[in-house]
């Protein structure tokens, strides 16, 4: 999966360029609007409008365009995305899995969601204790909170009850040997099973 180029702002570092922006924004709608509205009372709408428009017009842009990014940013975080079409399945539930080289992501979210973990055991932090810092993170080119490989080894090895064991059971048999198999495959150049995932 090719990385996502950072756009220009998600490349400020403390969001300053985003705060200055609001800020012009709040200042034009009390200045533009004032200059708008004097030119209103004053009888004709007309010079003062017509000078006022382009700066409207961008006004009114970035309030569209941060409002778009965050419904794109949302729209990420759920199941309409990239994995829509391609994600595994375990009892009836979207599990979101990233294939990255050797390493196998798997959705946090999706994996608590699968063995009905309590919201309180979902906090990242406390995740981390068990499966360690590298264990969860975002996958590599996406805003998906993942556990890797050894990190969602090591949360199932904590669980006790039948769903978390017959998970264990189907990212084994559904997930990690099909896709080592294909790698191996494609090393040796036979063409993998069409039928195949990933």
């Amino acid at each position: 999966m090719k990385p996502r180029e950072p756009s220009f702002l998600s490349r400020d570092p403390d969001e300053r360029v985003v705060r200055w922006g609001w800020v012009f924004w709040f200042c034009w709608l009390g200045v533009g609007g004032g200059l708008l509205l004097a030119d209103f009372r004053g009888g004709v709408l007309g010079i003062g409008a017509v000078l006022a428009a382009p700066f409207w017009a961008l006004w009114v842009l970035w309030a569209l365009y941060r409002t778009a990014r965050r419904a794109i940013r949302l729209l990420r975080r759920s199941g309409w995305q990239e994995w829509d079409g391609r994600y595994y399945e375990f009892d009836g539930r979207q599990i979101r899995i990233v294939f990255d080289g050797e390493m196998i992501w798997f959705g946090a979210a999706d994996v608590f969601d699968a063995l009905g973990t309590a919201r309180t055991a979902r906090d990242p932090e406390r995740v981390r204790l068990i499966v360690g810092r590298d264990g969860l993170q975002n996958a590599p080119g996406t805003d998906l909170l993942c556990l890797s490989e050894k990190g969602l080894a090591a949360w199932l090895e904590r669980r006790t009850e039948r769903a978390a064991l017959q998970f264990g059971r189907w990212v084994t048999t559904q997930v990690v040997m099909p896709y080592r198999r294909r790698r191996e495959l494609e090393a040796m150049g036979e063409p993998p099973d069409p039928m195949h995932r990933p």
